[in-house]
């Protein structure tokens, strides 16, 4: 679950619980109206003053609940009833008339006169009762008249119970009937306070549990991502992120996750960059060191005079310049690779079609590497034009360098050079193939490293700087190639070249085949 999601979850259990609040409370404020008005005690009975000329339909309706209770509870002993004496009390005062017959028999009378009497007095004031034998509950500004009939439990007889007043009425409903609402204010009141004391304490546990349930599932990975971090401030990159969720911090955490990942790659890459540059710079130092000490023991023989003739010092001089072009040389190759390795060189690309190009590069090589005493064969496999993109000046120093390679290891007197050029999928392939030393397969991978002979003892000055090959792979990564090598021990050496073929090219080449088949159907 998302954390925008956790909150929101949260926030709509507080506010549930907060309406569930207020409907309990809402009841029980409803249930204190409703029982404060319909189940309070005869004891509590508030007895009028004689002068009084009305009473509340609210305390009526307890006199006479009371009165049915005394039938009910006990018909044969009223008088022993616990509410008698306040309800004859009630009566009395306010000059009602009343009985109660159990079986027809009177066990309470209250008026001063018979039962008889008492209901014809009630049939006068209200003949519906003459009517009506079952429940009759009536009441005016003037007057009032309760009647019930019902069956006794304990008995197989019938109580009846009626009360009458024909000189005091009930005043408006509840109207002036402070104590009622003195009473329903206490116990709402005491209500409101309890459930909002119970309430708080429930919403503060609620919201403790909440918040502490949300905290801990945003704060567990949020310590991860702070534990992470800190391991990397301090340079250990030798950990694993693991954390399982759907949210957005899972999604941060495997950000961080795979930049890690990245700082550990790019660590292993500096690492291996560090150790290629400390290689260079040893290799830099041998190879210079190599040709200065051979100039050093010539100039130093010129000097003493052990180049005692005219022959002897033409010679040293000519091995001093020679020596002085091929430090020349690698010097030049070093700011290239340099310049390259920093992509400091700028690259003139533009269309070329590779087949014309590379023949005519073979004409150009045909010449040097006959000097090398090379032979030098050309083939073009592609049925159709190919097109590419690249640098012709700099592409050609990559065949240059290749074929010195070549002539450099040739194994026989007179070596062979063969270039080959074929297309497949979306790319052209140039195969440089030679019939010289070749090396182990294991190998191949690493003539492309700077300053790699596969010598290891790097005696051999004159085979060069060492720099031809990282040179050519530079050149053609560059052109968004591909440049790798296949050989064996005394096989020979393949370097294949791929490079992407210019797409506009091929989509520019299949609309012209297209039309040339319609219209060879056409004709």
């Amino acid at each position: 679950m998302s954390v925008k999601k956790r909150i929101l979850f949260s926030n709509v259990i507080m506010l549930l619980f907060l309406l569930a609040l207020v409907m309990v409370l809402s009841f029980y404020i409803m249930r204190i109206f409703l029982m404060t008005y319909i189940r309070n005690d005869v004891s509590s009975l508030e007895i009028p003053d004689y002068h009084e000329d009305s009473i509340s339909v609210y305390e009526l309706q307890i006199l006479f609940d009371g009165m049915i209770d005394m039938a009910a509870e006990a018909p044969y002993q009223i008088q022993e009833h616990e509410d008698y004496a306040r309800i004859d009390e009630y009566i009395t005062k306010t000059a009602s008339k009343a009985y109660i017959l159990v079986s027809g028999a009177p066990v309470y009378l209250n008026g001063g006169e018979t039962a008889n009497e008492i209901y014809a007095g009630a049939i006068l004031l209200n003949d519906t009762l003459a009517q009506n034998k079952k429940t009759i509950l009536y009441s005016d500004s003037d007057s009032f008249l309760y009647y019930a009939n019902m069956n006794l439990n304990d008995t197989d007889g019938e109580a009846e119970v009626l009360l009458y007043n024909d000189h005091m009425g009930t005043m408006e409903f509840r109207n002036e009937n402070s104590r009622y609402w003195r009473d329903a204010a206490q116990n709402i009141n005491d209500a409101v306070r309890s459930i909002t004391i119970l309430g708080s304490i429930v919403i503060i546990i609620i919201n403790f549990v909440l918040i502490v349930a949300l905290s801990n599932s945003i704060m567990s990975p949020l310590n991860k991502l702070k534990e992470a971090a800190q391991k990397i401030s301090e340079g250990n990159l030798d950990f694993e992120i693991s954390y399982t969720g759907d949210d957005e911090i899972t999604d941060v955490l495997q950000k961080f996750e795979q930049m890690r990942e990245k700082l550990v790659e790019s660590n292993e890459k500096q690492k291996a960059y560090e150790e290629d540059r400390k290689e260079m710079i040893a290799g830099i130092s041998h190879d210079l060191r190599t040709p200065l000490t051979s100039i050093k023991g010539y100039v130093s023989g010129l000097i003493d005079g052990i180049a005692d003739s005219p022959e002897k010092r033409q010679k040293y001089l000519t091995t001093i310049y020679n020596t002085a072009e091929e430090m020349d040389r690698l010097v030049d190759d070093l700011f290239l690779f340099s310049k390259l390795d920093l992509d400091k060189v700028p690259f003139n690309f533009e269309h070329v079609e590779i087949g014309n190009y590379i023949s005519q590069c073979c004409e150009e090589l045909k010449f040097s590497l006959e000097k090398k005493k090379m032979c030098l064969a050309y083939a073009n496999l592609c049925p159709n034009p190919v097109y590419v993109m690249l640098d012709r000046g700099q592409f050609a120093r990559v065949l240059i360098n290749i074929a010195d390679n070549s002539a450099k290891y040739k194994k026989n007197e007179i070596g062979s050079f063969y270039v080959a050029i074929t297309e497949d999928n979306g790319e052209v392939l140039i195969a440089l193939k030679d019939d010289g030393e070749g090396i182990d397969s294991s190998l191949t991978g690493k003539i492309f490293d700077s300053f790699y002979r596969n010598d290891p003892a790097r005696t051999n000055p004159v085979k060069g700087s060492g720099l031809g090959l990282s040179i050519a792979k530079q050149i053609v990564t560059s052109h968004g190639g591909r440049i790798w090598a296949e050989s064996n021990i005394g096989e020979g050496l393949t370097i294949y070249i791929a490079l992407p073929v210019e797409e506009q090219i091929i989509d520019e080449r299949k609309d012209e085949n297209g039309e040339k088949e319609d219209s060879d159907h056409r004709g």
